[in-house]
């Protein structure tokens, strides 16, 4: 046998191994994801075989909100739209702002909605892409003699919020002190009973107190404390084909107008446009 052909075979072994390598790697690293629950399409195929989407649902109104004993609200439209396209159903899960990310880790939903995207959360768990962003405000009483965010905070007085929220915890970093309730109703009670002189919330949650009783009013910070990124908590291990149709869901929703439609709806404005309602 010749130098050159010696050469060649040797050269279409080395080939043949190569390709025999790469698919027997891939091989298994497909039954690793598989293993870790994170081959292609699972989440997606775990819910399809359940015949339901299950999403952890704490009030914040008017984007999640509870009415007649059911759970819904605009936030959760891009979700129904991808159960609708799965064919199951969406089944909402009472949660509280203090245990929506546990509950999500414990796997009693599938999804967590109107969740802000802190760095504190996305270390035990994913995120999709933005639904919708808003700065967070301060509500006040409309006799209150707070101006401005600077006023609230060097008051050094009671600002409600509730605990396991992002806005309660950007208050306390700014200084504020925080008197951490079970939710926004608790909130609005304290602010209404005096006990606190303010509530930090978010854009949205603000807007409607403000509209429903015209004695409040809405202190927007002229340098943010806390700028929200309202996306869905997500599990940690979902695959990256899953969570791309989860973005999807969002962005057909988004440029369908179907969202802004339903923000219309339920009088949600954006911060250059509030009028009256702004202190």
């Amino acid at each position: 046998m010749t130098k050159p052909t010696k050469y060649s075979l040797a050269a279409i072994a080395l080939v043949v191994i190569a390709l025999l390598g790469g698919y027997f790697g891939a091989g298994l690293r497909g039954q690793a994801a598989s293993a870790n629950g994170t081959a292609e399409g699972a989440w997606i195929d775990t819910i399809k075989k359940n015949g339901e989407l299950r999403v952890g649902v704490a009030t914040s109104p008017p984007m999640t909100v509870e009415k007649d004993g059911q759970l819904g609200g605009p936030n959760l439209i891009p979700l129904q739209r991808l159960a609708d396209e799965l064919g199951v159903k969406l089944t909402t899960v009472p949660a509280s702002w203090g245990n929506i990310v546990s509950g999500l880790q414990a796997n009693r939903y599938d999804v967590a909605a109107n969740l802000n995207s802190t760095l504190q959360r996305a270390v035990a768990i994913q995120f999709s892409d933005t639904v919708y962003d808003y700065p967070a405000v301060f509500l006040v009483p409309a006799s209150s003699p707070f101006k401005t965010a600077e006023d609230v905070l060097a008051a050094k007085q009671p600002v409600a919020s509730p605990a396991g929220t992002a806005e309660g915890a950007a208050a306390k970093k700014a200084g504020a002190d925080v008197l951490e309730v079970p939710d926004w109703t608790n909130a609005f009670q304290s602010l209404q009973a005096g006990r606190v002189t303010s509530i930090f919330a978010d854009l949205a949650t603000a807007e409607v107190q403000a509209q429903q009783d015209k004695s409040f009013k809405i202190i927007v910070p002229e340098h943010p404390i806390y700028q929200g990124a309202a996306a869905y908590g997500l599990p940690a291990n979902i695959d990256p084909r899953s969570k791309d149709l989860v973005d999807l869901a969002i962005y057909n929703a988004q440029i369908s107008g179907d969202l802004d439609r339903a923000y219309e709806e339920v009088g949600y404005v954006t911060v250059d446009k509030l009028g009256d309602l702004k202190k």
